[in-house]
This record gives structure tokens, C-alpha cells and sequence, in this order.
């Protein structure tokens, strides 16, 4: 005996291979299909504890992603939460997409996850979903009957411990009506009845208990909110004031929808039929004939009511020309594992789906995928384009693999190039990134291993050699990474190859080490440094013994002037001595030797001598550590970020190429430094006139700066904090300082350490920062700013509380 999983057929729910079915009647009972008859007690019990094993496995699976490339595939690596419902907000900036135990609201405007919600119990049902109409609240079902507030994303109350496998809020908004299983599914024993009930969305109380026979999976009001439609084996319209059914049709449909005008009704079910409906009768108009899916697990509208759509068990959504009845467009994508669920946003343009582990943005035009959302079960997430730009948490881009001409490659291989949440948004938001590049053409990076290099050394450096093998997409930048920071980034072009190989090369660095263990890892690129090679990870033990406490060494730079005035600022130099004074007492009890370097005057603060001073603190030694304060203009052109140094007057893209110090170059100055512990803080300012030209510059050419300063975080292994998003001002004049490097300052001084140990560390300096930042910036200026944060390499205590 081998059940695979149950579906519903009428009233009846039956697994895959038509061997059992459990008949939900008068008498509820597990019927055996072979032999006839229903089964002893004990027999359904049997059953049913391995159907509850089976339920308790189904949900958690890493289903393969393709997209509509013959040249690139996606695939899942972690265990992915696998959502079959979804749900968009009134004013389209909020999904939900659920599955059988959790539900996840996304940020549609800004491209992200917001929560998880999970709701795991022993025995997991599908969780129903809805926001209400005037988009304020959202309603779960699952593990109960749930309101909550979209703005606080916290739960109002719970209205029933019921399961509800649909949520539909009446047209005004005052109820909300639900429907599912009895609460004892699976008991072999349970004469209860399944579900569907109308609540009070104020008052949290029940107005409407409706008798059923077959379990309900879809309700759905009518626009006038008079009637109630449910799909639950038979299609019954119901009465909302009387609880009355007023017609029922026979069938074995499972999902329902009304138009917008309350004219028509649409059914889907297990026969894999579509079929439109005359809502006042329930007298079938058409059939939409098809579908390739066995069964039929959504069905919807268009707003203008001229096109519906359907979504199976096959993975394929299809839209349907209303008045024809001919199939217009296939979404195709989902693999169909647990059926697919569809929705037209509000302004009719795109369509929101979810099936297998994914939930998906199409546009209805062209039939393309816009956006593909996934949440990991461990909390982390990742949205990809098409084309293969993504946003994502932390770790998402470990998780999901492309197979680009038939070989496997993480997303993070390609981070540096395609993390760009900036297009994301903006492909979200409507904008085209057809003329940009596409992941499917990025040539391979070269395969790195580290040879010929010692296991054990009694001094304070060794030779590290790489070899590295062109796999077909030539050589781009080398990289190497001490204890999780950069102590080595090589640009050279061109290199010769030196062996009889003619795809290898092979580079010796001299590296310098800590005492103690040591882990290296590196990294190479292709030519056009668009994907990064695997990690190569080799460890080395140092027993030499180091002398003394470890020094910390700080550049620190303010400019209030520049070669353009117009580019004037008047709190930079304030507050790059604030900064340095601040660090100079928290530090000097840490540290063997405190050494900060101020930066000021226009001679000092051009590019020429900035990068002179950068390159010099190349001689420090692993043990130390490194702070950078930059307080000054920055701005992004032309897909890269530029710091504005004294000596720019012109801010044209080819000029700030050649006077301001540019993403790369900074990149590979901050990564040649060996100290293994760096902070670095970028204080710049996106006022008045070079603001506005950042704005132009967002919308037509380049990336955003937290964007930016989030892959040089990872690039450099450094912790960064940058004072506010290339969209927003960073606010100055409170306490005669910038707001962002005032608060740092606080928090230097004692305020960010929050557990009271008399240290502050750089994870602590940077909660502190995140959080008191915005709150300071609405109560003070009335105005938003919100730093971005990004932590990567070691903390550290960089003060001590006096």
C-alpha cells in the first residue's frame, strides 16, 4: 500500500494513484477504491498516520526553477518554502504567497521581504490569504482564523481556531468570510462538518455559520457583497444575509471567482475545465478549452473584466480573451508541483502568480516574467529578474543556482555585476532592462586552486601560489582574503600564460599572516570580471610569536571645498574631527599605538594625495586594524560609484573618471591593505545641485550608492556604514554636525553598548547607527534617512566605554 498524496474529486478526496479515497458526507469514512466498501477502523487509522507522515514531508521540497531560456535555468539549493496561494494589496505594492505552514509578505516597491509568518503545527493546511479593501489589514488562515495590521505587520486578533484554506473580505470591508476543512480532517472517527463562516472585522464576531456537505476550497463575495460563491466539489451561490444556498451546480470544481460588475462567475476544477457562468442563474455560457492541467487551482478576472485567467496543476497560467473564449497568453514557468495560483494586479497590467517555491511577476503584454520571488525556509530570501539581476538577503544569493550553457553556478559567483537591487525596482516598477546585459551571456570564470604553499611556517609571511585555469571566459581580477578580509586584490590585464598548458597561469603573492591559524581564500574573475570563480580555501599555521597589542591606524578625511563651488559643504571638516577625537579616546585603552591621520585642507583631500595615503597604510600587518572616514560628496554615474575629492570642478561622467576616485580603484586600494579588521565609514552628501543630477543619473544610467557600498563591503570583507541612500539628503546641522556622524559619535562614546561591557564593538557601532538614525532624522528634520549598513569580514571592539 502506497499512498502518494490526496486531491479532491466532487466531494471526495482521492490520492494520485485512485486507490483510496476519503468520502466527506453524512458519514464521513476512508472507502477502498479496489475492493469496495468502507474500511475497518483500524485500517484508517493506518492510513491516515502515514498520510500525516506524508503531509508533514510534502511541503518541504526544493523544486528545479526554469525560466523561458534555452540558455539558462534556475535551481533551488537550500530547502525553499513551497507556496501554492497568492494574494495582491488594493494599491498593488504588497503580496502575500502562502503554503501549507507560512505565509510571506513582500515589498513589491522596494523589491524585498518583509516577513515570514509561520504558522507550524502537527498536521499542516493550506493558509488562506487576503487583504482587505481598503489595503490597512491582511487575513490568514492555517493555524486560525487571524487579522492583522499591514502597517505593523503585528496579528489584531484571532476570530476561530479553524483552518482556512480561502479568506475573502466583503466588498465594504466590515467582514471577511472563510471556509475549510473540519478541524479533525484526518480523524477516522470525527462526524464534524467543514467550514465556512462570516465574521465582524471590528468586533471579531461570527454573523454567518453556513451548512456544508463537500469541504469548500475557494469563497469568494460578489462585488455587491449580497452573494457568496464556493467551490467545494459542487459550485453553490449563496444568499449573505440568509445563509442560503441559492443554486448549486453538480460538478467537481474547485476554484471561483465573480467579475468586477458581478455579471459573471468563472469555476475551475479537477476536471481541468474552465468554464464561464452567468452569476445570476449559475446557466454555463462557454467553456475555455485547453488547458493542458488536470486540475484547475485558480481562476480570475482581468479588472477591465475583458480577459480570465487559470492556473493548474501543471505549472501554466493561462490568460483567455473573455468574449472569443480563445487562449491568449501561457505564462510558463512553474513546475507545477502544487498547482499554480494567479491574480491580475489592480491596474490589469501584470499578473502575480505562485506555485512550486516561487511567486512570480509576468507582464500580461508580452507574456514575459518579470520578477521571481523565493523565500528560504531559514529565513532568507532572494527576488531575480529575467535577466538575471537580483535582490536578496544576506546568504539568498548562496542558494540559488544558474545553469548557464549546461554548467552549474551559484548566484553569489555573480554578485558584483548583477546584485542590483536599483533594477530590480525598477523592473518592478514598470522600466525595461532588455538593453542591458543578461546573465545567460556571462562567459565562465576560471577554475582557482591554491598549490606549491606551505601547511605550516615559523615566520610572520609566505608564498602564496595560485593556479588558475581559464575555462573558456578568460582572466580577469585575483583576490585574496585573510581571515575573511581582503589583503590582496590584483588587476593586472593581460597576463601571459607561462606553461606548457595553454589555459594556466600561475601567481605567487607574498602574504603577510597573523599568528596562529591563518585561512586564505581566493578568487578569480573572468576577463570582464562579470562572474567570480569558486573559493579556493587553504589554512596555514603561523608559529611565529607576535609582540605587543595590535595598533589601530585611521585616515580621516573631511572636505569642505572643492575646485566647483557649487559643490560646497559646510559640516564635513566638523565632523571628520568630531570623528577622529571620538575614536582617539575610545581607542587609545585598546590599542599598543592609536594613530589618526586628519585630512582637510584642499591640497590635502585631492584624489592624487588620497590615494597616497591609502596606499601607504599597506605596511600595516594582519593584527592590526584599520578605520577609513570619508565626509564629503558622493555620487554613482555611469553604474559606478565615485567619491568626490577637492580637485573635481566638473561632474561629468568622463571627468569624475579621471578626478574623483571611482568605485574600482577605491575597491582595490582598501583591498591591498593586510589589516584583517577594517571599518570603513562613508559620511557623503547628496545635497542641492549634485543631488538632483544623482536623481537623472538613478533613472537613466546607474546603480544606487547603498547598492554600491554594499558590494564593496563583500568585495573588501570590511564592515561599511554609509550615512543615507543616493535618494535622500544626508541631513546636516543638528548640534553643528552632520546627523549621521553625530550619532556615531554617540555611539562611539558608550551609547551602542548595548549589553554593558565597556566595549563597543563594530556590530554594535553599526545596530546603533541603523536604528537611531531614522528615529533622530523624523523627530528632528521631519524627513527620512536611513543609513545603509553592511557587515561583512571580523568585528571588532573599536572603543573603550571611560
Amino acid at each position: 500500500m502506497r499512498l502518494k498524496y490526496y486531491g479532491i474529486v466532487g466531494n471526495q478526496t482521492v490520492n494520485k494513484e485512485n486507490k483510496y479515497q476519503l468520502d466527506v458526507s453524512e458519514e464521513t469514512g476512508l472507502h477502498d477504491s479496489n475492493r469496495g466498501g468502507f474500511m475497518s477502523a483500524y485500517r484508517k487509522i493506518l492510513i491516515v498516520c502515514f498520510a500525516l507522515f506524508l503531509s508533514s514531508c510534502a511541503w518541504h521540497t526544493t523544486p528545479v526553477l526554469t525560466v523561458k531560456n534555452a540558455d539558462m535555468s534556475r535551481e533551488i539549493k537550500q530547502r525553499a518554502t513551497a507556496v501554492s496561494k497568492v494574494e495582491i494589496s488594493p494599491d498593488g505594492r504588497y503580496v502575500l504567497s502562502s503554503g501549507y505552514d507560512c505565509f510571506i509578505l513582500w515589498d513589491i516597491l522596494l523589491g524585498e521581504k518583509i516577513q515570514t509568518y509561520t504558522q507550524r503545527g502537527f498536521l499542516s493546511y493550506p493558509t488562506a490569504v487576503a487583504f482587505s479593501p481598503d489595503g490597512k489589514y491582511f487575513a490568514s488562515g492555517g493555524k486560525g482564523i487571524k487579522l492583522w495590521d499591514l502597517a505593523t505587520r503585528q496579528e489584531i486578533m484571532t476570530f476561530d481556531g479553524s483552518k482556512g484554506y480561502s479568506i475573502n473580505f466583503s466588498p465594504d470591508g466590515k467582514h471577511f468570510i472563510f471556509c475549510g476543512p473540519p478541524s479533525d480532517l484526518l480523524n477516522p472517527f470525527s462526524t464534524k462538518k467543514p467550514t465556512m463562516k462570516i465574521f465582524d472585522v471590528a468586533t471579531g464576531g461570527e454573523i454567518r455559520d453556513f451548512k456544508l456537505q463537500g469541504i469548500p476550497w475557494s469563497v469568494v463575495y460578489s462585488p455587491d457583497g449580497k452573494y457568496v460563491l464556493s467551490g467545494s466539489g459542487n459550485m453553490t451561490l449563496w444568499n449573505t444575509s440568509l445563509g442560503k444556498p441559492i443554486k448549486t451546480v453538480a460538478g467537481s470544481i474547485e476554484a471561483v471567482a465573480f467579475s468586477s460588475d458581478g455579471e459573471y462567475a468563472l469555476s475551475g476544477g479537477v476536471d481541468g475545465g474552465v468554464r464561464l457562468w452567468n452569476a445570476k442563474n449559475l446557466t454555463q455560457i462557454k467553456k475555455f478549452v485547453g488547458h493542458t492541467a488536470s486540475r484547475i487551482t485558480s481562476v480570475a478576472f482581468s479588472p477591465d473584466g475583458k480577459y480570465v485567467l487559470s492556473g493548474g496543476d501543471d505549472g501554466n497560467i493561462k490568460i483567455w480573451e473573455l468574449a472569443s473564449g480563445t487562449e491568449w497568453k501561457v505564462l510558463a514557468g512553474h513546475t507545477g508541483m502544487y498547482g499554480a495560483s494567479a491574480k491580475f494586479f489592480p491596474n490589469g497590467k501584470y499578473v502575480i502568480s505562485a506555485g512550486d517555491a516561487s511567486t512570480r511577476i509576468w507582464d500580461v503584454s508580452t507574456g514575459e516574467e518579470v520578477a521571481s520571488m523565493i523565500a528560504f525556509e531559514d529565513g532568507e530570501w532572494i527576488i531575480t529578474t529575467a535577466n538575471g539581476y537580483y535582490n536578496s538577503s544576506p546568504k539568498g544569493d548562496q542558494y540559488l543556482s544558474v545553469k548557464i550553457k549546461g554548467k552549474d553556478y551559484t548566484v553569489e559567483q555573480l554578485r558584483e555585476s548583477f546584485y542590483r537591487p536599483d533594477l530590480v525596482n525598477l523592473a518592478l516598477s514598470g522600466g525595461s532592462l532588455k538593453e542591458l546585459k543578461n546573465v545567460a551571456n556571462v562567459k565562465p570564470p576560471p577554475v582557482v586552486a591554491i598549490v606549491d604553499t606551505p601547511k605550516s611556517i615559523d615566520k610572520s609571511d609566505a608564498a602564496i601560489t595560485l593556479k588558475i585555469t581559464d575555462a573558456g571566459g578568460g582572466i580577469g581580477d585575483i583576490r585574496l582574503y585573510l581571515n575573511g578580509s581582503a589583503v590582496m586584490l590584483d588587476s593586472t590585464r593581460g597576463v601571459k600564460i607561462v606553461t606548457a598548458n595553454q589555459n594556466e597561469i600561475y601567481k605567487t603573492y607574498k602574504l603577510k599572516l597573523s599568528s596562529g591559524l591563518n585561512s586564505i581564500r581566493a578568487i578569480a574573475f573572468n576577463a570582464d570580471n562579470t562572474m567570480q570563480s569558486t573559493d579556493a580555501i587553504y589554512e596555514i599555521t603561523a608559529s611565529f610569536k607576535s609582540i605587543g597589542r595590535p595598533s589601530l591606524y585611521a585616515l580621516v578625511i573631511g572636505i569642505n571645498e572643492y575646485k566647483n563651488p557649487k559643490l560646497q559643504l559646510n559640516y564635513a571638516i566638523a565632523d571628520a574631527t568630531l570623528f577622529a577625537d571620538t575614536l582617539k579616546k575610545g581607542a587609545s585603552a585598546l590599542f599598543d599605538k592609536v594613530e589618526v591621520k586628519n585630512l582637510s585642507s584642499k591640497e590635502e583631500t585631492t584624489r592624487e594625495n588620497i590615494m597616497k595615503e591609502l596606499k601607504a597604510m599597506q605596511s600595516l600587518n594582519p593584527d592590526d586594524l584599520f578605520v577609513l572616514y570619508v565626509a564629503s560628496h558622493g555620487t554613482v554615474d555611469d553604474g559606478e560609484y565615485f567619491l568626490i575629492t577637492s580637485n573635481v570642478g566638473s561632474t561629468r561622467t568622463e571627468r569624475l573618471k579621471t578626478d574623483a576616485i571611482g568605485q574600482s580603484v577605491f575597491k582595490e586600494l582598501i583591498g591591498n591593505i593586510p589589516a584583517t579588521k577594517k571599518l570603513i565609514i562613508i559620511d557623503t552628501c547628496n545635497a542641492g545641485a549634485l543631488g538632483e543630477a544623482i536623481q537623472v543619473a538613478m533613472l537613466t544610467r546607474g546603480m544606487s550608492e547603498d547598492t554600491a557600498m554594499k558590494i564593496l563591503s563583500r568585495a573588501v570583507g570590511s564592515t561599511i556604514l554609509s550615512a543615507s541612500t543616493s535618494l535622500q539628503e544626508a541631513l546636516e546641522g543638528y548640534q553643528g554636525h552632520g546627523l549621521f556622524t553625530y550619532v556615531l559619535a554617540e555611539g562611539l562614546k558608550g551609547k551602542a553598548d548595548k549589553g554593558n561591557t565597556g566595549y563597543v564593538r563594530t556590530t554594535e557601532l553599526a545596530d546603533y547607527v541603523d536604528t537611531e538614525v531614522p528615529v533622530l532624522a523624523e523627530k528632528i528634520f521631519k524627513k527620512a534617512q536611513y543609513p545603509t549598513i553592511s557587515i561583512s569580514g571580523q568585528a571588532f571592539p573599536i572603543g573603550k566605554v571611560r
